[in-house]
């Protein structure tokens, strides 16, 4: 897929540091009830934490793969194989 929707080389790395955050949240989340700062909103927050942080870091994982896919050039050589190196 070429032309203006492809994906720019900071897609993954957004994803990725989106994931990340998700992840400390989830963990934090539950102290920060249990210490009383936080109310019932952020309890119920709370219980879709894991599936956010899976679902950001497979999207990660996804926009990764896409780049390196597309940021291969490979031109047809006399021995027809792709110099990628992957």
């Amino acid at each position: 897929m070429t032309g203006s929707r492809s994906a720019s080389p900071w897609t993954h790395r957004i994803l990725g540091s989106l994931a990340a955050l998700a992840c400390v949240a989830c963990c934090a989340l539950p102290v920060l009830i249990a210490a009383g700062t936080l109310g019932g909103f952020a309890a119920a927050l709370a219980g879709w934490m894991p599936a956010l942080a899976v679902a950001l870091a497979a999207l990660a994982a996804g926009a990764w793969w896409m780049y390196r896919r597309r940021s291969c050039s490979c031109r047809s050589s006399a021995s027809g194989s792709c110099g990628c190196g992957g």
